[in-house]
């Protein structure tokens, strides 16, 4: 699994998703790619991480799937979690959660950018 400084990309983790649940699903790469009208090729790309065009098929890979959008991005259907955050912290999450799911994985992929770039100037 790709790791930098401890922490995996959520592409990366998006694409071992969608792995785990097709298999899980007993389908094969390309009868996603059938249902969802793209290239066996595109589907073996997002599993290993590259978004590619992912994002707009992530509503209609979760029908395929049979599971919520969301799973693909937490893992978990809804997820609470006690936390303690400053009021522009609350603000980025109350943000983020008006994200549609493609949004979503965009928007992770962006902070995940920001935070190396940070370290690297660092």
């Amino acid at each position: 699994m790709a790791q930098r400084d401890n922490v995996i990309s959520p592409g990366i983790e998006l694409g071992q998703r969608i792995k785990i649940l097709r298999k899980t699903a007993g389908l094969t790469q390309q009868q996603v790619a059938d249902a969802l009208g793209v290239s066996r090729p595109a589907i073996a790309f997002w599993e290993t991480g590259r978004e590619g065009s992912v994002r707009k098929h992530i509503p209609k890979l979760a029908a395929l799937l049979h599971v919520e959008p969301e799973v693909f991005l937490t893992g978990y259907v809804h997820e609470d979690i006690d936390l303690i955050v400053s009021p522009d912290e609350r603000d980025m999450v109350s943000l983020y959660r008006m994200l549609d799911a493609s949004r979503k994985v965009s928007a992770q992929k962006w902070m995940e950018r920001q935070a190396r770039t940070a370290q690297l100037e660092n």
